[in-house]
């Protein structure tokens, strides 16, 4: 899994690539909570170049919404894909997060 960061607004946005899933989410835990611990106070995942997400990559992004929200922070999932988007719909995540089409929709 590798990822980029950079600011849009008062957002840390972190591209993600390749697959969020059980052997990419735990290191990748690391790294984004050690964001969030570093001060970001919203987080926005740009999914775009997601091609799989299965129940671990789920897990740790409703883990970082918690953390965030815990924390009075913000958290979007961005330009999530079509396969995605059935996920995050069967299990009902969609209500769950704030899912924007990209950046520019950032508040």
């Amino acid at each position: 899994m590798n990822f980029t960061t950079k600011q849009v607004k008062n957002h840390t946005v972190v591209t993600l690539e390749g697959s969020l899933d059980i052997y990419s989410a735990p290191a990748l835990k690391k790294e984004l909570h050690k964001i969030i611990d570093d001060g970001a106070e919203s987080v926005a995942i740009d999914m775009v170049n997601i091609k799989l997400l299965d129940s671990s990559g789920i897990a740790l992004l409703a883990n970082l919404q918690k953390k965030l929200k815990s924390e009075e922070g913000t958290f979007f999932l961005l330009n999530v894909s079509q396969d995605v988007m059935v996920i995050l719909k069967l299990s009902s995540l969609d209500k769950f997060f704030t899912i924007l089409a990209g950046e520019a929709e950032l508040p």
